[in-house]
């Protein structure tokens, strides 16, 4: 059997994951090979250290302090080895995971993804209408984020499209190149999901700023923590050799240890709000050395990579800087090494020290650094939804008022079990009535529209073969829920629904609007009364739209309107005395309804 363009670029997808699966998974064996081999040989040499200094000290064979200085050189090394093999081997399980993963989102299974439930509105213009966050939302299949900010900053494009055609324009070009790098983007992800990041790791950062320095105003520390270290040492070496006595040397440690005491508590507060965040700190040192070692050709990722930019070192080099601080400040939590390192060198006070150099030249660019990662990690996620579905198209941003749809399917439904269906619109104001039976298509149809112009505005592709649009806010009514918390009624609740949109196109702004089944919390006639004079003052109004409804006798309105309000239909056909729907949006009002089946 012949097959779709859609399931031929689907398999070939599928065939491509397979092979990265095949790849990496040869790789990591590989990785796991060397771990291994690199372990048997720290034994071996631990042993060898452990016999060669037992040798030298009772066994008094001098030379053999060279041969255990040489391994434990060796030693050293070889740890140092095995933990990026160790970190290598992590990679690669990340991006297996990763291929793994796309697999199912093929099969249309995004479990694997968060879905967003948590930025989820009480309130909003089109969320809860189009599915928008939460189960089987569109966020939940776009979303590959793996930053904290990235997942926010995703969400929040989501419940604000855009309306600025230049900035549609740069993203859906960053969007494109990006959606043909997959090793950049997989490898993005894979960094980003080496560690699990909480709104703790970012609180420390807005904890810090606002700390007073503790000693980089003070000249005196700028001199002791190198006049301390090299007076100690050469104390050290004199003792060795018997030229000053243990107990000038202990003085001299402990009043090293008196400096570091006095501001021992200060100093545990700090570390305490800086402790343990190195892992965080690493993954976006590999995250900003990804990005600013990667060539783009579009206009917003360019600027995105130049925002990186320092005057001295890369900005991946900067946070790496601050990495390598908090990891030597937390040396100390091991309280003997802790004693010896503050003993010679005032080690605390010259961590600290460091640290507060590195925030006085870097912690306004730390905020600006997320951010850049923030907007990559959220463009990631809209590419790998166009790499995944090739047939879908890049918008076309229209300056003229002009709506023209062709081909559309909802993008949430498979392509072989929707029907797809056409709109055009090329004036304002202009409503287009849908009538139709129950379960004929009229909301799914409100919805694919709805959803597929909201990608459009976030810079994605759309599930159509032509998509041109006139950028403005979305306002639907679709689900109109009562509200037991706020003493609410189902029919009060759609009655300030309907209010808020009348109002702000009286305000001026521009809206498409959607509306399905309005004013159904009340008795018929009222109803037909309220509708009718609802779609008068949409058109008064300048409204763009699409309204759903069983009243047929709204159909009449077309006939006062000309132009400007238009008929489409749903019909239902009965076959065998059974319901027949084709889903296939008709000119005109529908003829034909279920209730009377």
């Amino acid at each position: 059997m012949e097959l779709s363009n859609d399931e031929y670029f689907k398999e070939k997808i599928v065939a491509d994951y397979q092979k990265l699966i095949e790849k990496y998974t040869l790789e990591k064996e590989e990785v796991g090979k060397k771990k291994f081999y690199v372990s048997i040989v720290r034994f071996i040499l631990f042993i060898g250290i452990v016999f060669s200094l037992w040798l030298a000290v009772f066994k008094e064979y001098e030379l053999l302090w060279f041969v255990f200085l040489g391994l434990l050189s060796f030693f050293l090394f070889l740890i140092k080895y095995h933990s990026k093999l160790f970190n290598k081997h992590g990679f690669l399980k990340r991006l297996i995971r990763i291929n793994e993963e796309e697999l199912l989102a093929l099969n249309d299974d995004f479990s694997a993804f968060e879905n967003g439930i948590e930025f989820k509105p009480t309130t909003h213009d089109f969320s809860q209408d189009l599915d928008v966050l939460g189960e089987s939302s569109l966020y939940n299949k776009i979303n590959r984020t793996s930053t904290l900010f990235g997942s926010k900053r995703l969400s929040s494009w989501l419940l604000n499209p855009l309306i600025n055609s230049e900035v549609i324009n740069s993203r859906q070009e960053a969007v494109s190149e990006l959606a043909d790098m997959t090793n950049f983007c997989q490898e993005f992800r894979a960094n980003g999901l080496a560690f699990e990041e909480k709104e703790e790791e970012y609180d420390f950062v807005r904890t810090w700023k606002e700390q007073n320095s503790l000693f980089i105003q003070n000249s005196l520390f700028k001199v002791l923590i190198y006049v301390i270290p090299v007076v100690n040492l050469i104390a050290l070496a004199l003792f060795s050799f018997d030229f000053i006595s243990g107990k000038l040397l202990s003085l001299l440690l402990a009043l090293a240890l008196l400096i570091v005491g006095f501001y021992t508590k200060r100093i545990n507060q700090i570390h305490k709000n800086l402790s343990k965040r190195t892992k965080w700190l690493e993954k976006y040192v590999d995250l900003l050395k990804l990005v600013e070692n990667q060539k783009f050709s579009s206009k917003l990722l360019k600027e995105l990579q130049k925002g990186l930019e320092t005057k001295h070192n890369k900005a991946y080099q900067r946070i790496q800087d601050l990495s390598k601080i908090l990891s030597a400040l937390d040396s100390r939590l091991n309280v003997f090494v802790g004693i010896l390192l503050n003993a010679f060198f005032i080690w605390d006070i010259r961590q600290i020290l460091r640290m507060e150099v590195w925030k006085r030249d870097n912690i306004d660019g730390l905020d600006i650094w997320f951010d850049i990662i923030a907007t990559i990690d959220s463009l990631n996620s809209i590419a790998v939804l166009s790499h995944n579905n090739p047939i879908w198209i890049f918008p076309k941003v229209s300056l003229d008022k002009k709506w023209q749809f062709k081909k559309m399917h909802h993008p949430l439904m498979k392509s072989n079990t929707s029907v797809p269906n056409d709109f055009y619109v090329d004036r304002v104001p202009f409503l287009n009535v849908i009538t139709g039976a129950n379960m004929a298509g009229k909301s799914t149809y409100l919805r694919t529209i709805g959803s597929n112009l909201l990608l459009a505005m976030i810079g994605a592709p759309v599930h159509a073969t032509v998509f041109e649009f006139y950028p403005i806010q979305i306002v639907s009514s679709l689900r109109t829920t009562d509200s037991l918390m706020k003493n609410e009624s189902y029919f009060y609740a759609e009655i300030k629904r309907l209010q808020m949109i009348v109002h702000r196109l009286r305000a001026g702004e521009e809206l498409f609007v959607l509306l399905d089944e309005i004013l159904k919390g009340t008795n018929s006639h009222d109803k037909e009364e309220g509708s009718k004079l609802l779609l008068k003052q949409l058109v008064k109004l300048d409204a763009v739209g699409i309204i759903a409804t069983h009243d047929l006798s709204l159909g009449n309105l077309s006939q006062d309107y000309i132009g400007i309000i238009q008929n489409q239909c749903f019909e239902v056909d009965i076959i065998d005395d059974q319901l027949s729907f084709d889903y296939k949006l008709r000119k005109g009002v529908a003829q034909n309804m279920n209730a009377s089946f």
